[in-house]
């Protein structure tokens, strides 16, 4: 059976190696091709970095590709995060914004090896790739590489976690400036798993006063009156809806849902025109 011929199974959030997701991105749609993923936004932390390896693997597989980005941002006394999809991914206010957060995730990234090694861990930093994403996540897979802890969680609870012996806050971009970003770049700004936020209602609303096109409805940390909570509230404010499983990799709580969670066709479509209408302004 060909893409065309199966349901169509559409992601709009998922992450590759060049933030915090264990695949690179041609490994990831390969993964996705494997279960089944018609369509596919990656969606990388505060990076456009592997969308041109994604966009080249997702036509060599014949899946729809969405070029995406997801920032980390500040809404409502929350930190949030925001989806920009259907982004062209060389635009200079959204290349200028990722390019400000990665210096910023660089310098925070060494204080906390810093801190790691002042605690006496001994971390070598020799082989730090460039191009990724460089967040506590890769801080932990280095810790485990390393042989300093048993895994991703235990790294976290031994030295990452907030308020263990390395943690570094980080200084988070407003939404207002993301959001400005992602329509410079024509993209849709949506508000990610809003039921994961204390106030999740409240960061909605105030999103949307912003600027911020829709809500992330459908997601792997959502059950069924969550998402039709969601729903509802999208529906009463005439706001887009989104969905995807927020994949990382193998090892992630949220592995299983990959292929499975997954956003509408109509919804899909009225994103798409939504953009459509947008690159017509």
């Amino acid at each position: 059976m060909t893409t065309s011929e199966r349901s169509p199974v559409i992601d709009l959030h998922s992450h590759s190696t060049c933030s915090d997701g264990s695949f690179a991105p041609a490994r990831l749609f390969e993964e996705a091709h494997s279960r089944g993923v018609t369509t596919l936004a990656l969606t990388d932390h505060d990076t456009v970095a592997g969308l041109d390896e994604a966009e080249a693997a997702a036509k060599r597989l014949g899946i729809e590709f969405v070029p995406g980005v997801e920032f980390t941002v500040t809404c409502a006394d929350s930190e949030v995060h925001l989806l920009g999809l259907g982004i062209d991914r060389r635009n200079p206010a959204l290349v200028a914004l990722c390019g400000e957060i990665q210096v910023r995730r660089r310098r925070r990234f060494f204080d906390m090896v810093d801190k790691l090694r002042a605690a006496g861990v001994p971390l070598k930093t020799d082989d730090v790739q460039d191009g990724v994403s460089l967040a506590r996540p890769y801080l932990a897979r280095m810790l485990v590489e390393q042989g300093h802890a048993s895994g991703h969680q235990d790294a976290f609870q031994k030295y990452l976690r907030k308020g263990g012996v390395a943690f570094v806050a980080h200084r988070v971009t407003p939404i207002s400036r993301a959001i400005e970003a992602i329509h410079s770049a024509g993209g849709a700004a949506i508000v990610a798993h809003p039921a994961l936020y204390r106030n999740g209602d409240e960061v909605v609303n105030a999103a949307v006063e912003l600027g911020a096109d829709g809500i992330e409805c459908y997601h792997s940390d959502h059950n069924h009156d969550v998402q039709n909570h969601y729903l509802a509230r999208a529906r009463k404010q005439k706001l887009l809806v989104s969905g995807g499983a927020d994949f990382h990799g193998p090892d992630h709580a949220r592995s299983h849902m990959f292929g499975k969670r997954s956003c509408p066709l109509d919804e899909y479509e009225r994103v798409m025109d939504a953009l459509a209408a947008r690159a017509q302004k």
